[in-house]
């Protein structure tokens, strides 16, 4: 067993991690299999097409845009998972035990069977699929005039990368005219999104997680901290546009829907963080308004060279987004009504939503129970914290392998928390946190100063600070148990 199949298994153990498929599962999909034959609207001319990461295998969703006569058509296809995965089958037991596919470095653990997720469901090139289609109509202006949601099939007419997308934009030519045109609308209709997203008043918060290049002999090679691209941008647009329709339609017809939640900040939590700003230089007034003040903090963030340290405490200031059957908005999207629709190969939530807009389509809205639906949202907010760290502990401890070769070298490193016991600083270019205990910082005895957030020395008045930059040696690294112990470079023996 190599370092990262005995890391997986180890976190996978930790977490109780359902990985395997039960006798009846795997005897269910025996005789699963698409029907072809359902009455469809047929858009397999439709020049749809996939955008995905390089190493993506589950093509949930595919998008095809027009710009005509000073409006736009959005249509985003999206894999239709429920009818393969019914209620009270073995499939969707297991499935609602998962909650989620879990990603990490070069292994999946997926929600739904591969043969469902990578084949059956997935909308590869060139393969007559079933989909759910969200079809938005957009003024110029990017304001929406219409959305319609019906089932079709689709055929994916060319599977691109982000990258590809991108290369594509650049250039301006090199696909066939009717694909080319979708992007190019697209693009400009994003561009147009973008920009009410912005007057809006949603958070920008760059939160990007490293991404661990594995060999074949289950090692980390190097690390890389993934660029953005406008082709991201695209496709969270679109994505965005058909989950805001999603949950207004699931309201429209139920008067409650399976809602993506994100509430506003608790009050004391506002009141912490302009007092730390204050003390980190914003001379300005603060904003009455939550959302206000938490952009006015991350702009104060994006011009500082505090950045990543200040954003993590805006970070750390805001509630987790959860799934909920009640209507409380989305704090960060600035949204009245906001729901997961567009991944329901990996999300189950997603499949929930598709259940009901699918039991909308075919007038079955009694099926539906409320109660039931807001247990089943709890549980996968819960699942999908379990997930979330999973795939964070996975990483965190193939970046502890990696450091071992490091032990005892100088690195820099930045303060991203500040404790009684110590201070955690980022080790630059390696994107994971180390402990400098308190004791190894010489010349004097430390404390808390927990108004301005910083550990002083009760005798020089020496200070260290969120977002101060250090020199550092790697003085142990313990993969297993995820620690890493950092010495001020003064502190070398």
């Amino acid at each position: 067993m190599n370092e990262l199949e005995a890391t997986i298994s180890q976190v996978i153990d930790e977490n109780n991690i359902s990985f395997e498929w039960g006798k009846e599962v795997l005897n269910e999909l025996k005789h699963t299999e698409l029907d072809l034959n359902s009455k469809r609207k047929d858009l397999t001319k439709v020049p749809f097409i996939t955008i995905d990461g390089s190493d993506a295998k589950d093509f949930d969703d595919a998008i095809h845009c027009i710009y005509s006569k000073s409006s736009f058509t959005l249509s985003v296809a999206i894999a239709d998972v429920a009818e393969l995965v019914q209620l009270g089958t073995a499939l969707d037991d297991e499935a609602l035990n998962r909650g989620t596919s879990i990603y990490f470095p070069s292994k999946v653990i997926p929600m739904l069977p591969e043969e469902i997720s990578n084949n059956l469901c997935s909308l590869v090139p060139n393969q007559i699929r079933n989909v759910v289609v969200c079809e938005i109509a957009f003024s110029e202006l990017g304001e929406v005039q219409g959305y319609n949601f019906f089932e079709a099939r689709i055929k994916s007419h060319k599977r691109m990368t982000y990258a590809e997308v991108d290369k594509f934009l650049a250039a301006g030519s090199g696909l066939e005219s009717n694909i080319s045109n979708s992007i190019k609308s697209l693009h400009k209709l994003t561009e147009t999104l973008l920009k009410i997203r912005s007057k809006r008043g949603a958070l920008e918060i760059e939160s990007q997680e490293p991404i661990l290049d594995i060999n074949l002999e289950g090692k980390v090679n190097k690390i890389i901290l993934p660029k953005r691209l406008f082709s991201h941008q695209m496709v969270e647009e679109s994505m965005l546009a058909a989950n805001v329709c999603a949950a207004n339609f699931m309201n429209k017809h139920y008067n409650f829907g399976v809602y993506r939640i994100h509430e506003e900040p608790d009050e004391l939590k506002l009141e912490s963080l302009k007092k730390f700003f204050s003390l980190k230089g914003f001379s300005g007034s603060f904003s009455k308004d939550p959302a206000s003040l938490i952009k006015q903090c991350l702009l104060h963030s994006k011009d500082n060279k505090l950045n990543k340290a200040l954003q993590t405490v805006v970070l750390q200031s805001l509630k987790r987004a959860e799934y909920s059957t009640e209507e409380l908005g989305h704090f960060g999207l600035q949204l009245q009504r906001y729901s997961h629709f567009t991944s329901p190969i990996r999300r189950y939530p997603d499949l929930m939503t598709h259940r009901m807009i699918k039991n909308i389509l075919n007038n079955s809205l009694n099926t539906t129970n409320k109660d039931n639906i807001e247990e089943i949202c709890i549980d996968m907010s819960d699942l999908e914290r379990v997930a979330e760290r999973s795939s964070r502990q996975v990483t965190q401890q193939m970046i502890c392998f990696f450091l071992k070769k490091y032990i005892g070298q100088e690195v820099s490193a930045i303060v991203t928390g500040v404790a009684e016991f110590g201070l955690f600083a980022e080790i630059q270019d390696f994107y994971v946190s180390g402990l400098i205990h308190v004791s190894d910082l010489s010349g004097d005895r430390y404390f808390l100063d927990k108004e301005s957030n910083t550990l002083r020395g009760r005798k020089t008045g020496k200070s260290y600070r969120l977002g101060q930059s250090m020199l550092v040696t790697i003085a142990n690294v313990l993969p297993e148990e995820r620690k890493i112990t950092l010495v001020p470079k003064s502190n070398k023996k």
